[in-house]
This record gives C-alpha cells, sequence and structure tokens, in this order.
C-alpha cells in the first residue's frame, strides 16, 4: 500500500475559514506578491482555480510566461489574449467547477495600444498616435508606461470585463512595488507643469513647431532632423497634439487606478517561503504595502515542512518488524544500515519542520495573524488537480 504524503491527521482536509476563502467569495481583486521563486505564479493559478469551483466567473492575469503553468492550466501558451480553460480539463481532473475560468499573460505593447484605441476620440486620431514614433518611445521605454499600461489592463477586466473576481500575479518583490506605483508616476507625470505647457502650446494658433520657427531657430530644427534621421519637431509636435486629445482620458483613468488598488474590493496575498531571507523581505514588503494603503487579505508561507508526531516510529522493534515485512529477501545487515538512515532522515527533516514553526511564529507575531500553510509537498504542479491539491491547503484554516 502507497504511504500517505503525510500523517493521517495532517492530511485531512479543514474547512474553509480563513481571509483567503471569504476573498475569493467577496472581493473583486486578489492580487498575489512575493519574492521571485516563492510560488506565487502557482498561488495565484491555485487560487483561481477554486474561485471558480466557487461558482465566480474568474480571470487570472501573469507576467510569467513559464510554460508549466500554462500546461497545468490545459494551455499551450499563455498569451496576450483571454482564453478560457476547456471544462473537460476539469472534468478529467475531477473536478466540477460552478464558473468559467480564463487565463492570459500580460502584454504591455498590446495593453498601450489597446488603451489608445478606447480613450482616443476616433479611430483616425488613434492610428496618427499609434504610428508616431514618440508614442512608440512613450510605450515601450518611458519608465513606469509598460507596468502602468499592465495595470489597465487589469482595470479594463475587473470594470469591464464580466469577470466576478480578477487574481493578478505580480512581479518580485524587489520590482513589485514599482509595478504598483506605476499609475501613482503616471499621474504625476501627466499633471506635471512640462507636460501642460507642451500641450497647451500645441492648442495656440502657431502651434509649438510654429513657435519655434518664428524665434529664427531654424538651423538647430534643420540639425535635430539631421540627428534624429527624420522631422524631429514636426513629428514631436503631432504626437503633442494628438496625445493632447487623450490627456484628459489617461489621467481619469490613473486615478480609477490608483483607487482600484486600494479599494475595499482588492486585497493583497503576500507569499513567502520559511527562508529567512524570504521572510524577511516579506515583513519589509508587508509594511511597504501597509504605509501606502494596500490592503493586506493573506500572508501564505509557502512549502513548509510539517513536523512528523514523535510517536512516528519510536518504537525500535515495530520499526524493524515492518521493514523485514517490507524486505524479507533483505541482508538483516543491510536492512538494520536502512533502518538507521531512514531514523536520521526523521530526525533531519523534523529539525527542519523546526526551523520552519519559529520562521511562521515570526510571521504571525509581526502580521497579528497565523499565516496560512502550504506544506512542501513531493510532486509537482503539473495539473489540475495538483492546482486543486495546493488550493485545498490555502482555503485551510490558518496554522492548519
Amino acid at each position: 500500500m502507497t504511504p500517505p504524503l503525510l500523517p493521517p491527521e495532517l492530511a485531512a482536509e479543514a474547512p474553509p475559514r480563513n481571509p483567503l476563502h471569504e476573498a475569493l467569495l467577496t472581493r473583486r481583486l486578489i492580487i498575489t506578491a512575493g519574492s521571485g521563486g516563492v510560488g506565487k505564479t502557482t498561488t495565484a493559478a491555485a487560487l483561481a482555480v477554486e474561485a471558480a469551483r466557487l461558482g465566480r466567473r474568474t480571470a487570472v492575469l501573469t507576467i510569467d510566461p513559464a510554460r508549466r503553468l500554462a500546461n497545468a492550466l490545459g494551455l499551450e501558451a499563455l498569451t496576450g489574449e483571454l482564453r478560457r480553460v476547456d471544462p473537460a480539463h476539469f472534468e478529467a481532473a475531477g473536478l466540477n467547477p460552478q464558473a468559467e475560468l480564463w487565463a492570459m499573460m500580460l502584454d504591455t505593447k498590446t495593453t498601450g495600444d489597446q488603451m489608445v484605441r478606447r480613450f482616443a476620440p476616433d479611430a483616425e486620431t488613434a492610428q496618427r498616435i499609434l504610428d508616431n514614433t514618440y508614442y512608440k518611445y512613450f510605450s515601450t521605454s518611458l519608465s513606469g508606461a509598460q507596468e502602468y499600461m499592465a495595470i489597465e489592463q487589469v482595470r479594463a477586466l475587473v470594470e469591464e470585463g464580466g469577470f466576478d473576481i480578477v487574481i493578478l500575479d505580480t512581479p518580485p518583490a524587489v520590482h513589485a512595488m514599482d509595478f504598483l506605483e506605476a499609475p501613482d508616476r503616471m499621474l504625476d507625470a501627466l499633471d506635471s507643469s512640462a507636460i501642460q505647457v507642451l500641450v497647451k502650446s500645441q492648442r495656440t494658433p502657431d502651434g509649438l513647431a510654429g513657435r519655434l520657427i518664428g524665434k529664427g531657430r531654424g538651423l538647430v530644427l534643420r540639425s535635430l532632423d539631421r540627428m534624429t534621421g527624420g522631422p524631429f519637431l514636426e513629428d514631436l509636435a503631432t504626437f503633442l497634439g494628438v496625445f493632447g486629445t487623450i490627456l484628459d482620458a489617461l489621467k481619469e483613468a490613473s486615478g480609477r487606478l490608483q483607487a482600484l488598488l486600494r479599494a475595499e474590493d482588492t486585497r493583497f496575498c503576500l507569499v513567502t517561503t520559511p527562508k529567512r531571507s524570504n521572510v524577511d523581505e516579506a515583513m519589509h514588503f508587508r509594511a511597504e504595502l501597509a504605509s501606502r494603503g494596500f490592503r493586506m487579505g493573506a500572508f501564505v508561507v509557502n512549502r513548509v515542512h510539517w513536523r512528523y508526531p514523535d510517536g512516528v516510529g519510536s518504537d525500535a522493534t515495530a520499526q524493524a518488524k515492518a521493514l523485514a515485512a517490507l524486505l524479507p529477501d533483505a541482508d538483516p545487515a543491510a536492512r538494520e544500515a536502512l533502518l538507521g538512515r531512514m531514523r536520521a532522515g526523521l530526525r533531519a527533516h523534523n529539525a527542519m519542520a523546526a526551523r520552519d514553526s519559529r520562521a511562521v511564529d515570526r510571521l504571525a507575531e509581526a502580521a497579528g495573524s497565523a499565516p496560512i500553510r502550504v506544506p512542501l509537498l513531493p510532486l509537482d504542479v503539473r495539473d489540475l488537480a495538483g492546482l486543486h491539491r495546493i488550493g485545498r491547503w490555502l482555503l485551510s484554516a490558518p496554522g492548519g
């Protein structure tokens, strides 16, 4: 008989009574955040599977193009377009979702183009912006522009996509704050005096180009044209002119994004592992989130070693008999050597479990509540059944 993955008293599924379960039922946006390599993307996908099972039409968005995650969802690849997870994949995994699950990878360039088309007054103006050299720089090189456009795509799905809940996987913590602050930076930039002066200058009868040329600076402009390989000022003036038509819409959208990330309907799920450096970074990141008005929903500690009860394997005679029954033809000395290695392995495992327990206690003290623990499982997440296995632990009672 195959032994259980965990002791029976630990393997039993606890009833869902934690903040993540509540959030999946009541919130519109859940954002997973944390250090790189701690399981944020898997956590986001597992939460999405559980949200669909609970009857909420769900979209999960990631910036991680890993093929492994797409395969786990039954998709060939994640792209910049929403793709529905085939109900047949749920059925094959023995799951019965009550609502649809969709997934996509955030594509900042595509998002920027969609944003221009949405905000421009007409299709012709939108195309003029998209074809302009300075828009291409703005959408791919300007600091914060790509992050802003990614979050704008999230906003559109939350407010206009017809989804009950959107689950967003963010970049690693070292970059996540830049990602989350993009709407604030964009709003500051659009309100800056330099942008306002440039755009307003295009609303004067002569425009910026006419005013500069009229002041006898044609030689400078011709030099700029040669340096840039084209009509520098004319392209800039054109961009500023058409950009001015969407400026107010961009400012309004930035304000909505600021509000969305801090809304009552939004919760952050901070993911870490028991590793000391990850714990330190998680505690620092939690303080950063709180200082900026973002709402914490739950702390998840991933890949935790569970301690086996002290009574497991304490009877040496019973151990020897059990091993002899499993390996009746083995040399007694070899069996005894194997038994010694198994006992040493158990001691090492419980030592790691004690270390992990101290890390969890430290997080609990800092957060003021018990984190949700997900055990270190022996199998990788390869399919929907694996994501559901993780999801069961994510929805179990904190500390359970």
